[in-house]
């Protein structure tokens, strides 16, 4: 029965697309500033990107995106030192919640007056802060962020809130634009968004990745995307049309347009399992682990020191066939020798395990 039922959660995905992992933290009714989504060059500093979303909510109700514990807050426009940042997020509160099995941050930065406390435990959808116009901000808006495994701002934990977290009812488009230099055009046809709340709407941008914050990540692997994008047909083009794409979205999916390059979509699938060796290797923070799997089943990916006592887990979870390129970053460990072991339990009966060694230099 497991067996059957997986095979229809992936036939799920591939037919009707990916859904949201978040609620809106404001009503359907604001609308997501154009002018700074994620990943596009900060006005202050063009060299750098924007880290997260900006929903145009002022001096209103700001909601939970989802259940969890305060884990900070930031309240006192007279105090530079405890938490306000009067030259960033200003007043702000962090929650800490889960996806899947790990930890993930929900920033909600430029606040007028936080409604909870450091511990209290809030619901989905709850009050917990009034919108305002703290720190450096363009005028009053709720700037939000999200963050995966550790509330430290690095590449590839920093998510993209387009992809996570909608208004009811609308859908995504997110892919990848190869070889795209920094801050590339991509043009979304016919207008994808809702009349009301959404005024305007021109293009989307490719992420600044000069920016060692923002990049494409291992949950979507991408480099563009457009959120609140209603329910149609549309055609994406960049780079004077050499990259064009035909994609249907339905409500509340999330649509890669480069789906048939992804490893669900990919039949040519490996004939036996393999880990590969991560790359680049000696690494500096930050690596990538290969591994093949011919068929679906468990899949965990673990690290290990010398002495056999594990450090992370990276991969906990049900995978289909296919081959994948997992993501590691070792900012909290020291330099050293780790083993990483890759074991599969299949559906069939199968086991695969195998270690391999790895060197981080800092």
């Amino acid at each position: 029965m497991k067996f059957f039922t997986i095979i229809i959660l992936i036939l799920t995905n591939l037919i009707f697309g990916q859904t949201f992992r978040l609620n809106r933290p404001a009503p359907d009714n604001v609308q997501t500033n154009g002018s700074y989504l994620f990943g596009e060059p900060r006005y202050q500093d063009p060299q750098n990107a924007h880290r997260g979303i900006d929903i145009l909510l002022r001096w209103d109700t700001v909601r939970s995106a989802s259940a969890g514990m305060v884990h900070f807050v930031g309240y006192n426009p007279n105090d530079t030192i405890g938490g306000y940042e009067p030259d960033g997020a200003g007043n702000y509160i962090v929650i800490k919640s889960q996806w899947q099995g790990r930890w993930i941050y929900l920033y909600y930065m430029h606040l007028q007056r936080p409604l909870v406390s450091v511990n209290d435990l809030v619901l989905t959808s709850q009050p917990i802060a009034i919108s305002g116009n703290t720190g450096r901000s363009t005028g009053a808006h709720l700037h939000f962020e999200i963050r995966l495994d550790f509330p430290q701002s690095t590449s590839r934990r920093t998510k993209n809130p387009e992809l996570w977290c909608a208004i009811s009812g609308m859908g995504a488009i997110y892919g990848r634009v190869p070889n795209a230099p920094n801050s590339t055009r991509v043009d979304i046809f016919p207008d994808p968004k809702p009349r009301p709340p959404y005024t305007t709407f021109s293009y989307a941008l490719t992420y600044n990745f000069n920016d060692p914050y923002i990049g494409s990540d291992e949950v979507y692997n991408e480099n563009y995307a457009i959120g609140d994008v209603k329910p149609g047909t549309y055609t994406i083009r960049a780079l004077n049309g050499a990259y064009t794409r035909t994609v249907t979205v339905g409500a509340g999916q999330v649509v890669n347009a480069d789906a048939s390059v992804d490893v669900e979509n990919n039949f040519n699938l490996p004939i036996e399992f393999a880990l590969e060796q991560n790359y680049p290797n000696p690494f500096n923070a930050t690596t990538v682990i290969t591994f093949k799997l011919p068929e679906a089943g468990h899949v965990q990916l673990k690290i290990f020191d010398l002495l056999g006592r594990e450090v992370s887990t990276i991969v906990d979870e049900e995978k289909p066939a296919g081959e994948y390129h997992q993501f590691f970053d070792a900012f909290d460990l020291s330099s050293g020798v780790y083993i990483y072991q890759l074991y599969v339990s299949t559906y069939s009966g199968k086991n695969f395990i195998q270690n391999k060694k790895m060197t981080l230099i800092k």
